[in-house]
């Protein structure tokens, strides 16, 4: 009777179970940056920018929906009127630059940041390990910015291939309407420190954006990216026009006015003759900016070639 009862409970028919969704299978991304190699083992879902021109590139990638906090606002004066939307919808978590503890305390697990953030208090080795991934923008050629582009893209599962297209299309029609122009000699001015003057060097984005708009950085020698030069040398250099930049803290106005009341600076012939140019400070950072800050500061230079483009 016991087998009999056992046969029986064995035969009776067993519920269908139901079917249940799998999670799509995330193939692991390596990619290179900041010197060393990133492998990423599954899809990052709480992402953190640190750098105006960070958020942009990945709200330009339509990533931002990852993003769940922005650092770094201080240097914005406001995103690109395209961007706008998708960046205010991004709270900020702080202002200015992070503290190892504010990356924490943020619950992310990718963060994208300006190279400018990190420094012996903050290092990228100290945010990985706390179980962190982290990609640092520090392109210094627009090369190495469509890798960087290219290297999220592949890491969050989109194409970057179109935007790429569209920033290169536009500075090919730059170099097409400045065939044949002399170069010009440009002289960055970031801030005034002292009796210095606080420029870019030749390990900076801006100088390939000057270069790229027909001009020549006059203090592309320097090694730094960014450092100070005293008058005597920002005089020596003679540059047709200046670069000033403008953001929070470090006005273009008060900037100007200060130039030309310098006993020294104010002799500058591009001073003297309004050569100047006015960028955002996060227009010269690596990011979504790149056509942009060409194209005007292409434009303030040679106004006569656009003239004629536009014309034909």
């Amino acid at each position: 009777m016991i087998f009999a009862l056992c046969a029986c409970g064995e035969s009776e028919p067993q519920p269908t179970p139901e079917p249940t969704e799998t999670e799509p299978v995330y193939t692991p991304v390596t990619v290179i940056n900041h010197g060393r190699s990133i492998t990423v083992t599954r899809l990052p879902e709480k992402v953190v920018t640190a750098g105006p021109n960070c958020t942009e590139v990945f709200c330009a990638l339509g990533l931002e929906d990852y993003v769940t906090g922005k650092f770094m606002e201080n240097h914005s004066q406001g995103a690109l009127p395209e961007l706008a939307q998708a960046v205010s919808g991004i709270p900020t978590i702080f202002e200015g630059y992070p503290t190892l503890k504010d990356i924490k305390d943020s619950g992310c697990d990718f963060i994208y940041a300006s190279s400018w953030i990190f420094d012996d208090e903050l290092t990228v080795r100290a945010v990985e390990d706390a179980g962190i991934t982290v990609y640092v923008s520090e392109a210094t050629d627009l090369e190495s910015l469509w890798g960087e582009l290219l290297d999220l893209a592949k890491i969050f599962g989109v194409d970057a291939e179109a935007l790429i297209g569209s920033e290169t299309a536009r500075l090919d029609a730059v170099s097409e309407a400045l065939s044949g122009v002399e170069p010009r000699k440009v002289l960055v001015l970031d801030s005034l420190i002292g009796e210095k003057v606080y420029t870019a060097g030749g390990a900076n984005i801006e100088t390939a954006f000057i270069n790229a708009a027909g001009g020549i950085n006059v203090f592309a020698d320097l090694e730094k990216p960014w450092d100070a030069v005293s008058r005597e040398e920002v005089i020596n250099s003679n540059p047709d026009f200046i670069i000033i930049h403008d953001y929070s803290g470090s006005g273009f106005d008060d900037k100007l006015a200060v130039l030309k009341a310098d006993p020294i600076l104010s002799n500058l012939d591009c001073i003297r003759n309004g050569r100047i140019i006015k960028l955002p400070l996060e227009n010269v950072m690596p990011g979504m900016r790149s056509a942009l800050t060409v194209e005007t500061i292409a434009q303030a230079m040679f106004p006569e070639q656009f003239d004629n483009a536009d014309a034909q």
